[in-house]
This record gives C-alpha cells, structure tokens and sequence, in this order.
C-alpha cells in the first residue's frame, strides 16, 4: 500500500468489535491477534487509515433475536438460546448505516488514523432486554435455555473456526 503511493486511506475489512477491546478465547483470540498484528504495521509503516468498529450487524443477529446458536435461522417459535445471564449489553447497527458512515468517514480528516464507532445508544440493549421486546411485540414468551459462561467455553474448547459450532459463538464475550 505505501510503496504504491497512490492509496490515501485505507480501512481495513475490520468490521465488527473493536479488536483491541474484545475479550475472547481461541480460535477468535487468534484471529482477533492477527487483526492486532495488521494494525501495529499499518500504524508502523505511516499508511493513512480509518478503522471501523460498526459491533454487531442488526440484519445478522436481530432475525434470530440475538441467539448467536441460530444465526441465519429466523425468529424462533418458542425456544431461545441466551449465552451467560443476558444482562451484558450488545450494540446493532444496520448495514447500511455502516455502509453510509464508512463512506463518509473516507473524506473526513475526523477519522484520519482514528477508530470510528459505531453505537447509536438507542442500540444498545442486553440479550434479555431483546428478548422482552419481542416477546411483547410477538404477544408470546420463549422457552429460555442459558448455556452459563462454563458451559459456552467447554462448547468451544478444542474447536477451530471451520468446526461446526457457529462462528458467531466464538466472540461472544460481548454477550457474557
């Protein structure tokens, strides 16, 4: 990028949690390091950068109600997975709002070598305090299953990020 001396920003594919400020445990942890690693060079080497913390994509977890275990899956009809008490707030924003303010965060010397965030806190809500919406909204209760914070790490212990367990289960520490 610098040898190519025509780049003048660069955001690296980094959305979601701010890498330096999550807490997760391998495999993430090793992904989140390298993440890390490419930060400290860019930093290293000069190059002109804005990094991106938009949190969790509504149109990712909203559907499932924020059950990390059924990503992709719809709303659930009657049970749903919370990961530890459900009281560790989360933060949404929906894609295109991520898409406008990245855009936006290109031409404006605000960002330049900063970390943009993104928590409009109307968005920031707890596992439990989502489930409450809906359930008022849907006029309807779920079945709860909590998987405690021991549980959730014994699940994950000895897996890699192409196993099986959701991906999304692996920096969930958010929701702990």
């Amino acid at each position: 990028i610098k040898e190519a001396g025509n780049v003048k920003r660069f955001l690296p594919s980094e959305f979601g949690s701010d890498v330096e400020r999550v807490h997760t445990v391998d495999p993430a942890a090793t992904l989140y390091a390298g993440k890390l690693s490419l930060r400290r060079l860019i930093e290293a080497e000069g190059i002109p950068h804005t990094y991106v913390c938009c949190n969790g994509f509504a149109e990712t977890y909203l559907p499932s109600i924020g059950d990390v275990t059924a990503v992709g899956a719809g709303p659930p009809s009657d049970k749903i997975t919370v990961l530890g008490d459900g009281d560790a707030k989360a933060v949404f924003v929906v894609e295109k709002d991520i898409a406008t303010y990245t855009v936006r965060a290109v031409d404006d010397p605000r960002t330049l070598n900063k970390i943009l965030y993104m928590r409009p806190p109307a968005n920031i809500v707890s596992h439990n305090e989502l489930i409450s919406m809906w359930e008022r909204k849907a006029g309807r209760t779920f079945q709860i299953v909590r998987i405690p914070e021991a549980g959730l790490l014994k699940l994950i212990k000895g897996t890699s990020i192409i196993d099986p367990v959701p991906r999304h289960v692996y920096g969930v520490r958010t929701w702990l």
